[in-house]
């Protein structure tokens, strides 16, 4: 019961002041590390093909294809 009298006290508005704030500051610091990830991602794919083409082999592609882009 003491439960369900905490979870009616706890009044949560989406339209408060602070949240378009936080929002933005999360959105904001996810930016850059989201454009890193994705430009990892490309070089993966990018290296693990030309990789593949030269070897015409699946075995240990991806695996050097992701050292070779973390600077290995």
């Amino acid at each position: 019961m003491s439960n369900v009298k905490w979870f009616k006290g706890l009044k949560l508005n989406i339209h408060a002041p602070g949240t378009g704030a936080a929002l933005m500051l999360l959105a904001l610091t996810q930016i850059p590390v989201a454009i890193k990830t994705a430009a990892e991602i490309a070089c993966i794919a990018e290296v693990s093909n030309d990789l593949w083409l030269e070897t015409r082999s699946h075995d240990n592609v991806n695996i050097r294809a992701v050292s070779r882009c973390n600077g290995a």
